[in-house]
């Protein structure tokens, strides 16, 4: 039981860690680019890391660097959930006005 729960620790830590790394790089961007997007981009980012170092903690090369590929292939998302989202608004203007 305390192997897991010294996982789960590990895990948050590396995708918080994540977090803070792209918030602290996106205030290097332009201002057009500060919405917010580094934290979510940092976060998939360590996510990723801590699942790979997940699947090498089990010792399975094969699972962790799957779920590595996998996760970054999710990263793609983030723009389509953006541009859905700003869709939705124009749509939910149109009607209102």
């Amino acid at each position: 039981m305390i192997d897991f729960i010294i996982f789960g620790i590990t895990d948050n830590a590396v995708m918080i860690l994540g977090c803070f790394s792209g918030y602290s790089i996106e205030k290097f961007l332009p201002k057009r680019f500060q919405v917010g997007l580094g934290m979510i981009f940092g976060g998939g980012i360590g996510n990723a890391i801590s699942d790979l170092l997940g699947g090498l903690s089990a010792m399975n090369i094969e699972l962790a660097v799957g779920t590595f590929i996998g996760c970054i292939i999710g990263l793609i998302f983030i723009p389509l959930f953006l541009f859905v989202g700003k869709l939705r608004r124009i749509a939910v203007n149109k009607i209102n006005n």
